[in-house]
């Protein structure tokens, strides 16, 4: 048995609860959008049982990504939350698309939808919506549970949607307002989708995190007393708040003589400055010809 950090702790008992919240309150908009005859309740619904899933497959990758690390995998398995945030995020847009493919095709034959009934039903879609972020919220976030948030927070904006709506058709009777709001959910949700894939792919592609840039790391090494130039720069994240570098760094005589000096004044600046926790440093005398490949940039 691994013994987990406090946060993963509270993380997962806040997914548990979440997905009771969320499996429940879909029965009840499953059942609303049926009585009611409304899309974008049935819309809700799919989009929560999106979200049960997401949240399901966010504590299952919280579980496995606290396991130790071995020498097959001696980084652990932490990025199985960014795999199960890159899965979420496909599931999202998925999703999202059935939506608006739904809302296009009775856009062409509007079908009558019961306000009252559509209403009630996303008043307590949104409460539990609400409920389930407040949960969630822990102030940081993995990138798994962002992802995990992301869809009760798209939730929860929908619900917003499908109030107003429910409003309008019980004021005006324009059914095709239901529609209208179906086609924005989805639309929505996508447009939400975006940013998260695109740091979930980041991560996978070894891609340096957005917040630092790699010429501003080079330039803040070399400003160390006795470091001449820095090459071979590698930064990369193995999963959301977990940075890494690797560099080779040209020293003159004096500094090559005082390396423990050079080294803890490097590992302290990545460590404040950029929030890279783990580096890997390769000190070089001035004049060394490396055998093998170098990369440049």
């Amino acid at each position: 048995m691994v013994d987990m950090h406090p946060d993963k702790c509270a993380e997962q008992r806040g997914l548990l609860i979440a997905m009771a919240l969320t499996s429940s309150i879909m029965g009840v908009e499953v059942v609303g959008g049926i009585i009611s005859n409304s899309l974008a309740l049935l819309s809700d619904a799919w989009h929560m049982f999106a979200d049960l899933m997401a949240l399901s497959l966010c504590y299952i990758a919280s579980r496995i990504s606290t396991k130790p690390a071995t020498w097959d995998r001696t980084y652990g398995y932490r990025r199985v939350e960014v795999l199960a945030a890159l899965i979420n995020g496909i599931t999202l847009v998925m999703v999202a698309a059935f939506i608006i493919r739904e809302a296009l095709e009775r856009l062409s034959s509007a079908r009558e939808v019961y306000g009252l009934q559509m209403l009630a039903t996303a008043l307590i879609g949104l409460a539990a919506n609400f409920a389930s972020m407040a949960v969630m919220y822990r102030g940081t976030f993995s990138i798994n549970v962002k992802a995990a948030f992301l869809h009760m927070l798209s939730d929860t904006l929908s619900s917003v949607g499908v109030i107003a709506g429910a409003i309008i058709i019980h004021f005006t009777g324009i059914y095709i307002v239901d529609s209208i709001i179906g086609m924005a959910i989805g639309m929505a949700v996508i447009y939400g989708t975006g940013r998260m894939l695109s740091a979930a792919i980041n991560i996978l592609l070894e891609g340096a995190p957005g917040h630092i840039k790699p010429r501003d790391v080079a330039d803040r090494l070399r400003s160390v007393e006795g470091v001449l130039e820095v090459h071979d720069l590698h930064i990369w994240s193995i999963t959301s708040g977990l940075h890494v570098l690797s560099a080779h760094l040209v020293l003159d005589g004096e500094a090559i003589r005082d390396v423990n000096r050079v080294l803890n004044e490097v590992k302290a600046i990545l460590r404040r400055d950029f929030g890279i926790s783990h580096s890997t440093l390769q000190l070089e005398r001035e004049g060394y010809e490396e055998v093998g490949d170098v990369c440049h940039i």
